[in-house]
């Protein structure tokens, strides 16, 4: 992709947890994502991909409390929540966890939890429909703040011209036949890996 760089970061379901918690060392080599993110996961699947990741220094995030972050040792979390959740999680994980939003396509929401201490927000744009809307909602936001910010695609696949105009620092994608189907995305448009 020409431009401004733009990473990965790959939003894992559960049904695929154990394939890239079994391989993930090959699919690193791949491509490098800035994170990962595990939906719901097992704890011994997520035990598993965590000791995978850290020789990497490849950053891993679930969908649940900064408790249970901390507990199964990941190195952060991802959230559908603003302000007071944003800033307990950032309290509960300490300056060196990681804290992501999902803001939908508010901008309230991404000032609120930009405000309360996320490292990332994104914009979410699963429908076509919408991503217009959110191109327009991530130049936005890189012309106003330093925080880092994503495009939420969900399983859609966006088109260069829509992130040309966007400029985000990351495209979350989630995944949703095999692992590492992300991964072939990423370097297929160019995106950058992370080293």
């Amino acid at each position: 992709m020409d431009g401004k760089p733009c990473g990965l970061i790959t939003l894992i379901p559960p049904a695929l947890h154990k394939e890239w918690a079994d391989n993930l060392g090959g699919l690193a080599r791949r491509f490098r994502p800035a994170a990962l993110i595990f939906a719901e996961p097992a704890r011994d699947v997520l035990a598993q991909a965590i000791a995978a990741a850290k020789p990497l220094e490849l950053a891993v995030l679930i969908t649940a409390s900064a408790a249970e972050a901390n507990a199964a040792g990941a190195n952060g979390v991802y959230l559908h929540a603003a302000g007071a959740e944003i800033s307990k999680a950032r309290a509960e994980l300490g300056s060196s966890g990681i804290v992501g939003a999902a803001c939908g396509l508010s901008r309230h929401a991404a000032m609120e939890s930009a405000e309360a201490g996320a490292d990332f927000i994104a914009f979410d744009a699963p429908d076509p429909a919408d991503w217009d809307k959110a191109a327009e909602l991530s130049l936005w936001w890189d012309e106003i703040t330093g925080v880092p910010g994503a495009l939420a695609f969900g399983l859609a696949r966006p088109s260069i011209s829509v992130l040309s105009k966007a400029r985000p620092d990351f495209l979350l994608i989630e995944e949703s036949g095999q692992a590492g189907e992300s991964l072939t995305f990423a370097i297929e448009f160019g995106l950058q890996s992370q080293t």
